[in-house]
């Protein structure tokens, strides 16, 4: 990940505005035609929707996470700051993996980035929304007007 990335995750700063150009989003010299553009935005909007970010200590995120992974009858490897989340996939066709790691960008301030390890995406995506409801304690959501 790079400082670019870390500051998009920023929910009050949204850089995307100084990229887009009308028709062209501007990549340094070089310009996207409209189709390229609109595989990058959607790129970067699925990334942006499977990032959090938490004001709470790190093992205070990891444990939670833990745990609700468990209440979701996931199998739950960790290893430092990274977790692996496994289990059958909801038609029981196969492997369903996600990977979390929890990053420190500011001091006080956590960053879990949130990745599909195996399995299906619609079903990642769903089991994603799902996860972070049952997160809501531990995901920090700035207040209206500080952004």
């Amino acid at each position: 990940m790079n400082a670019f990335e870390m500051i998009t995750l920023s929910q009050g700063l949204n850089l995307s505005a100084l990229f887009d150009r009308g028709q062209f989003m501007w990549c340094g010299i070089l310009e996207v035609p409209l189709f390229q553009n609109f595989l990058v935005l959607w790129q970067d909007y699925v990334k942006r929707q499977t990032r959090f970010v938490s004001r709470k200590p790190a093992n205070v995120i990891i444990s939670t996470m833990e745990a609700v992974a468990g209440s979701m009858s996931l199998k739950v490897h960790r290893r430092d700051y990274k977790i692996r989340l496994e289990g059958i996939s909801a038609n029981k066709a196969g492997q369903f993996a996600v990977v979390l790691e929890v990053f420190e960008v500011a001091p006080s301030l956590f960053m879990v980035d949130a990745r599909k390890a195996a399995g299906d995406t619609l079903e990642y995506h769903k089991f994603y929304k799902n996860f972070c409801a049952k997160l809501d304690n531990i995901i920090w959501k700035p207040s209206e007007g500080h952004g």
